[in-house]
């Protein structure tokens, strides 16, 4: 029976540990298709909405 978090069978370490040692980022193995390169998307520029309450928080809106 694959050990918990495998899909092949073969033993591995399970994903929380991976994931603990590389705070949370996954990455794809390396060397797959090396000249296959992707762009950072432009993300545009999103607007901050401040929560109430905050030093700049519409004063006029009451959190539930």
């Amino acid at each position: 029976m694959p050990s918990q978090g495998t899909t092949t069978g073969e033993v591995r370490e399970p994903l929380g540990d991976k994931l603990a040692r590389s705070d949370g980022v996954l990455c794809p193995p390396a060397g797959i298709d090396p000249q296959m390169h992707a762009p950072t998307p432009d993300a545009g520029n999103m607007p901050v909405i401040a929560p109430p309450g905050s030093p700049r928080g519409d004063p006029n809106v009451r959190p539930k």
